[in-house]
Formats: structure tokens, C-alpha cells, sequence
């Protein structure tokens, strides 16, 4: 009896875990946050941990954040679009497809893309469509219908131009302008307004169709979808770029209504024959797939049985099952997740999809010009191949490439030594990007109020500071030489005529025995008096002032806040914790703002020597990657994060704060912030102290040219 009792407790113990460890191994599915209405993740995830689930959530950043985690083994399944699975290929990360998630049940593309003509314009094959009146849907809503589709057609009926002295934009619409006699091509042909307008101008005939050729807008009666084809049954155009749908019910052959007569339209195929509007298998130029949900090889049959479990009608009943919440999370958008039966491969989906790996793999010139980003850690390069990839199958050109250097030096001579082409350059090292490496701003990282680098200055409560003159001969802190605060203060004593133009000699002696890290060796050793191991950079110079071998320290005011979160962590400095309390910022101008200077978090910086038509390419580019994957991205979802988190990490390749990319350093052009760091270094006097041979010789010189001027006069 007691021998039966042991192995009833053994067999129990063994079911009750045999149930807990099956209830453990859930699906994870990886969820991408949008805006505004579309942060589902604390809205239906919490209902998903809840025993009865067999679903958790797993939370990434954006869609490809999603594939690397599926990649790595920390998510099941997720939600992609077609252009992610492009992505998601070239980076060999193999997936396979469960279900696609269709608006329409019945329709097998998400959309699809026809090029329908006037019957009376004469057109029987691509061969005609030269000097022909087009009708394009326009550019400014890429996140519904991306460049490399909107320009599919012209890719293939138009012959490229390849002229170096022009930009691939310049190039592109050049080559449009010469092919076709007029056409209404409206919304923004390039994020950078000022170019576009110039292109505009230049390449009028390609605006001349519009209803309003002059402005030529997103607000043009001919832009969009539904504007392509009022522009062809208008009597402006001979030919326009439509998707099918549209096509159908512009004519009425789909019920809903009818804007122009069919039989006066027929649709112009790929192979060059022409066929009814009406008919029943219409050719197509190229599709569009459904978004998808595709899952990690080990998990693919359980995934699409999870997903086949699930009903919209549970929309309307149970809010609090898992199901309800899980379908949330999968299909708020769509109308049916549809059974991919067989399971198949990225490769095997794209197959049915008639031209879409087709645009995917078009470049406009051979070889195609490309963008070369220094990076200087193994992941800034990782960050950096996702953005190139994300650029690629955006149809972003000039390509994109990334290259690694061992730190910020190593970039900046790799772009003096035409290796690499641009950088993100941090505040500190402008100064010796510009003077040194004879490199210039291309852009800025513009970001709001809080975020920017405002260089103040920082003492303790009981130290006395009322004006600049009150700063001779204390001891101060800096985060390093030649960096913005050392040059913001040298340049704000300059300014008030309390220093000269011997920079270096003169701050050694106008402050006391100090702290300057990475101060040249040939300097006074007072800059350097004051200095130790763990007072190099921003806490560091904080470090220097709360132990109090500082008297004063020059630092970016939110650096005060993270050096007390930082101490708060840490436990090798109790005595200098209290300290911090003590801080305070001194205004020590009147009439002046209670800073030095401010600076963008970073810049991105480029040869001085490249030419106009490469800045123009690769401004371009960074606009548009700022429009896709920047703060300000249309899709619901990001399909990648520019400005934010990478892999856990901060301030990866761009800074998390970054509102958005400008030439200018503000984030609006209202901004009209005083002292700005470019600026300010821009007005410091710099001058340095002869040897004793320049002095020989300058000497010497001046003794010539006055015996020059003796003779003149003489023989006058």
C-alpha cells in the first residue's frame, strides 16, 4: 500500500509538471508600438500573461527590431510588411510565412499596378510612349505606396541618364522630362524644399499636366491615386499609373461609380500588347503582397494554428480572452488572417508576386554612386547595415555602406583621406573636424529645448562668482581640451577682454592650477595640475568640482542631472554624493543669456572639398531616411528606428533625443537661440607666439619692404 502511495506521489508530481511546463513554453509574439492609437502593447499584452494564454509579448522598437529578435531565438512570430521581408532576406534571416493579412479576403495582392491609356492617343506598345502625356499618382505618402513602385514604370520604359555633374534625383527627372512631352508628376520629388522647387522650375514639363502647374502640390485635384486617372479621363493625359482597384471603380466596372467611359481606355501590358479595361484577367505590371505574419522555423506549424484559432466575430463578445487581445495585437487593421497552405519561404511568397523583386533590384547608374558612414563600435556597424538595408528597399539612392574605425579620430582622417565619406561628430570635436581635418557640417541632429548641448557654469553654493572677472585665478574643471566648453569659455573671456588671442598660454594663466584632460603635453602644466584618473568628460569634470579640487566646472547643463543619477548607482563615492545638492549655474554676464553656448547633440560632417552635386545626394538621402524611419514616420508601425534605442543600447550611430535631421541647428526656423556654438568659435581670435627664427624673418621682411618704400619715395 505504501509502495502504491510513492508511486501515485510520483506520478502526480510528474503531471503537475508535465502541465506547468507546457503552460511555461508559450508562443512569443514580438509587438511594435505605433503612434497616438496604435500603443497596443500596454492596452491587450497584459492579457496575454494570464495563465490560460498560451501567447506572451514580446516588445521591440520597430518591425526589423522584431526580425532580430526572431532571428536570435527571443520571439516566435510577428506582424511584417513585404518590404520588411525584402529586408529580411538580403540579411539572410530565414523566416517562413503563416498567414497573410488581406483587407479584402478574396484579393490575392494587397494592390496591384496597371498602366491604362487614352484609346485616341495612338499608343500600341511601349514604343509609343514617347513624347506622351503621363499621368503619375504623385509622391508624399511613401507609407501607403513606396517610390520604388510609384516609379516602376518609368524604370522600365524610360532610359536612364547617368550624368555625373547631376544628382540620381536631377538624373531621374531629367530623363522623365526628355521622354514624355507633359506630364503631372505633383507632391515632393525630394524632401529638400529648396531643390525641389529648382527642379520644378527646370523640369516644368513634368508639372505643365497638373491643375495647378505652378505650385504642383499634394493638394493638386491631380495627386494620389484616384488624381492619376481624373488627369487621363480629364483629357490631360495620354496614359496613367494606377492600381487596379482604382482603375475599377474609376470606371465602374466594380460598383460605386463611374468617372469616365471604359471603352474610350485600355490597359497597355508589359509585353507590349493592349487589352479591355473589363477584362477578366487583366495584365498587371507589377504587385503589391499583404503585410504577413511569418514565424521562426521551429515554430511555424504551431504559429498558423494559433492564428487559425482566432475569429473576428470574438471582436464583438469576450474582451478579456486572450484571443480577443491576441487578434488585436495581430490584425487591428485587417479584416482576415488567411491560412498560407502550404507554410512557404520568404522566397517562394515573393515568386507569385509579380515584379515586386523586380523594382526591389532596379539602380538608377552603373556603377551606382555610394554613401560611406564611418562607425567606430561593432554596434554603430550592426545599426548601420540595418539602415542601409532599410534605405535599399525604400528605393533611397545613392546606396549606402558602413565602415568601421576604431574611434572618432581614426574617422574623421579616414574622411580627410577620401576612406569614408561622413560622420556623426559630437560637440567636443568639432572644433578639431573643422581645423584639423578640414571637414564641414552637412547636417544637424536638431532637437528640442531640454536635449541641446548648453555649456554653463557650475559651482557650489558657497562659492562666491558674481562676474567673469571673478573666475581669474580659481580652479577650474573642463571635460577636455579643444572640446566646446574650453572654446566657449575662451571665447566669452576674449569677448570681455580678459584673455587674448594665445588661447592656450593665456586660460593657463588666467585660471589657477586646473583640470584639462588631454591637454598637449607641451602646455603649461597648470592646466593639467588639478587633474585625475576618473575627471576625464562631462562627470568627470562634475567628479572634479564635487571633490572640490575644483573650484568652478564649464559643462553642458543636463549633464548635472545624469551625473547625480549616475552617482545614485554608485557606490564608490559616498563622500560626494551630498555635494551635488550644492550645484548651482552662475550667470555671470549681464545682459547676456545665463549660458556660453549651445550645440545640437551632433552634427554629421563630410569633406569640405566635396562637391555641390555629392551634397546634394547625400542631403537627400538623409532627409529622406529622417521621413521613413525619423520621429515623424507615417507608417502605424516603424519599420526602423532612427533615433532611439538599438539592440538595449543608447545614442547608437544617432542620438535617442533627435527630433529630426536639418541643415540648420534648430529644430524650427522661429529658433532663434543666441550664441550658438559654430558661431561663437567662428569669432575667436586666435593667434600664436613667434619663434625666435619667424621672428628673423619677420623681421627680415619687414626690413626689405621699408627699403622698398625708401627707394620708391627717393625716386619719385
Amino acid at each position: 500500500m505504501i509502495a502504491f502511495e510513492k508511486v501515485f506521489q510520483v506520478c502526480f508530481v510528474y503531471f503537475m509538471c508535465l502541465i506547468v511546463s507546457t503552460h511555461a513554453e508559450k508562443y512569443r509574439i514580438c509587438v511594435v508600438d505605433g503612434k497616438e492609437n496604435y500603443k497596443d502593447s500596454a492596452k491587450y499584452c497584459p492579457k496575454l500573461d494570464e495563465q490560460d494564454s498560451p501567447v506572451e509579448c514580446v516588445v521591440a522598437l520597430d518591425r526589423l527590431d522584431c526580425l532580430r529578435r526572431i532571428h536570435k531565438g527571443k520571439a516566435d512570430f510577428g506582424v511584417f510588411t513585404a518590404e520588411d521581408l525584402v529586408a529580411a532576406s538580403n540579411s539572410d534571416i530565414e523566416l517562413l510565412i503563416t498567414n497573410e493579412l488581406r483587407f479584402v479576403p478574396d484579393q490575392t495582392f494587397e494592390y496591384e499596378i496597371v498602366a491604362v491609356i487614352s484609346n485616341h492617343a495612338g499608343i500600341k506598345s511601349k514604343h509609343d510612349l514617347k513624347g506622351k502625356k503621363y499621368c503619375h499618382p504623385g509622391y508624399g505618402y511613401e507609407a501607403d505606396w513606396t517610390k520604388i513602385l510609384s516609379n516602376y514604370f518609368e524604370a522600365l520604359v524610360v532610359t536612364p541618364q547617368c550624368d555625373p555633374q547631376l544628382t540620381i534625383v536631377e538624373n531621374r527627372v531629367k530623363a522623365s522630362s526628355k521622354f514624355f512631352g507633359a506630364a503631372c508628376k505633383a507632391g515632393p520629388w525630394t524632401n529638400d524644399a529648396v531643390l525641389d522647387f529648382q527642379l520644378k522650375r527646370k523640369y516644368s514639363n513634368l508639372c505643365i499636366l497638373c491643375y495647378d502647374p505652378k505650385k504642383c502640390s499634394q493638394q493638386d485635384k491631380y495627386w494620389g491615386r484616384t488624381g492619376s486617372l481624373l488627369c487621363l479621363t480629364d483629357g490631360a493625359g495620354d496614359v496613367s499609373w494606377a492600381r487596379l482597384e482604382d482603375v475599377k471603380h474609376h470606371f465602374g466596372i466594380t460598383p460605386g461609380g463611374q468617372e469616365g467611359n471604359p471603352e474610350e481606355y485600355s490597359l497597355l501590358c508589359p509585353d507590349d500588347s493592349i487589352m479591355p479595361l473589363n477584362s477578366s484577367s487583366p495584365c498587371i505590371w507589377v504587385v503589391k503582397p499583404w503585410s504577413v505574419v511569418a514565424s521562426r522555423m521551429s515554430k511555424t506549424s504551431g504559429v498558423q494554428s494559433l492564428i487559425n484559432s482566432l475569429d473576428r466575430s470574438i471582436l464583438d463578445t469576450n474582451t478579456s480572452s486572450w484571443k480577443f487581445n491576441l487578434l488585436n495585437l495581430i490584425e487591428p487593421i485587417y479584416l482576415t488572417a488567411e491560412m498560407v497552405n502550404p507554410i512557404i519561404s520568404i522566397e517562394t511568397y515573393f515568386r507569385r508576386a509579380k515584379g515586386f523583386l523586380n523594382a526591389n533590384s532596379f539602380s538608377a547608374c552603373h556603377p551606382p554612386r555610394t554613401i560611406r558612414i564611418c562607425t567606430t563600435s561593432n554596434i554603430e556597424t550592426a545599426k548601420c547595415s540595418w539602415l542601409r538595408e532599410s534605405a535599399a528597399v525604400y528605393g533611397i539612392e545613392p546606396d549606402l555602406d558602413c565602415l568601421k574605425a576604431d574611434n572618432k579620430t581614426h574617422c574623421m582622417m579616414a574622411l580627410n583621406d577620401k576612406a569614408a565619406d561622413i560622420m556623426v561628430v559630437p560637440p567636443d570635436l568639432v572644433s578639431t573636424a573643422t581645423r584639423n581635418y578640414a571637414l564641414k557640417t552637412l547636417f544637424y541632429e536638431t532637437t528640442l529645448e531640454p536635449s541641446k548641448y548648453i555649456v554653463v557654469v557650475v559651482t557650489k553654493k558657497e562659492t562666491k562668482l558674481e562676474i567673469l572677472e571673478d573666475l581669474r585665478g580659481i580652479k577650474a574643471c573642463f571635460p577636455s581640451y579643444d572640446g566646446i566648453a574650453w572654446h566657449s569659455v575662451a571665447s566669452t573671456l576674449q569677448r570681455n577682454h580678459l584673455i587674448g588671442c594665445a588661447i592656450d598660454r593665456d586660460m593657463a594663466t588666467f585660471f589657477g592650477p586646473s583640470c584639462v584632460p588631454d591637454s598637449p603635453g607641451n602646455l603649461s602644466e597648470n592646466l593639467r595640475k588639478g587633474c585625475q584618473s576618473d575627471f576625464q568628460g562631462e562627470n568627470g569634470a562634475l567628479h572634479c568640482l564635487a571633490s572640490g579640487v575644483g573650484d568652478v566646472a564649464f559643462v553642458s547643463s543636463k549633464s548635472i542631472k545624469k551625473f547625480a543619477e549616475d552617482l545614485t548607482n554608485d557606490f564608490d563615492y559616498p563622500d560626494i554624493r551630498n555635494e551635488v545638492q550644492s550645484f548651482q549655474i552662475n550667470c555671470l554676464e549681464k545682459n547676456q543669456p545665463c549660458y556660453l553656448s549651445w550645440s545640437p547633440p551632433g552634427q554629421a560632417m563630410i569633406r569640405a572639398s566635396r562637391s555641390d552635386v555629392w551634397i546634394k545626394d547625400t542631403l537627400n538621402v538623409f532627409l529622406n531616411l529622417d521621413g521613413l524611419f525619423g520621429k515623424h514616420f507615417r507608417d502605424p508601425t516603424n519599420a526602423f528606428t532612427m533615433f532611439g534605442r538599438y539592440d538595449g543600447a543608447s545614442n547608437v550611430l544617432f542620438h535617442d533625443e533627435t527630433e529630426k535631421l536639418r541643415e540648420v541647428p534648430t529644430v524650427k526656423n522661429i529658433d532663434v537661440t543666441d550664441l550658438f556654438f559654430e558661431n561663437v568659435l567662428g569669432r575667436e581670435k586666435v593667434c600664436y607666439a613667434p619663434s625666435s627664427s619667424n621672428r628673423i624673418m619677420f623681421v627680415k621682411e619687414w626690413f626689405i619692404a621699408i627699403l622698398g618704400i625708401c627707394y620708391w619715395y627717393i625716386n619719385l
